[in-house]
């Protein structure tokens, strides 16, 4: 996988959940978030943060996943709500994620190799038509900009232009 596209995923999952962390620095007696990024009928696209404490308590859990866990976990879910749910350990601390002070300090906890897994079934669930995992920065920015443009009413087309520069 591209580098670049990497780095580009990753930092914006980063700045993207870093608007639940934040939120969740100011909730008490909560100890499980979840960050919905995709949810429609039952198919369902999540990051979850979880006390290790929590996930011991899943039946069935592999050896080798259990053996990553932390203190406190990011998780990435991808269910359809029936018959399958992929479960990927995005990363973990030994400190809260309500500690950490910036997106840049979460992407230090960021695994990127299941990070790119979860962020590729996220893509397909939401019905994009590029494979992340296949292509190279140059390709990847324009199926993005294809991918925006595509979903984006005319009022706000101007926009997205100058933002990727068109």
């Amino acid at each position: 996988m591209d580098e670049r596209v990497t780095a580009e995923l990753t930092e914006g999952f980063a700045m993207d959940l870093w608007e639940t962390v934040r939120a969740a620095k100011g909730a008490t007696g909560e100890r499980v978030f979840r960050h919905t990024m995709y949810a429609e009928g039952e198919d369902m696209v999540f990051a979850g943060l979880f006390p290790k404490q929590d996930l011991l308590e899943i039946p069935d859990m592999d050896d080798e996943f259990r053996s990553r866990l932390k203190v406190f976990n990011l998780l990435g879910v991808v269910t359809d709500g029936k018959r399958s749910m992929d479960m990927f350990f995005l990363g973990g601390s030994n400190k809260p994620f309500t500690s950490l002070k910036s997106p840049g300090e979460l992407m230090k906890v960021l695994e990127p190799e299941p990070l790119m897994a979860f962020l590729h079934l996220y893509f397909k669930a939401r019905g994009f038509s590029f494979d992340i995992r296949e292509m190279d920065y140059d390709n990847f920015m324009r199926a993005v900009e294809r991918e925006a443009l595509a979903g984006t009413p005319l009022a706000e087309m101007a926009k997205l232009q100058n933002l990727f520069g068109a």
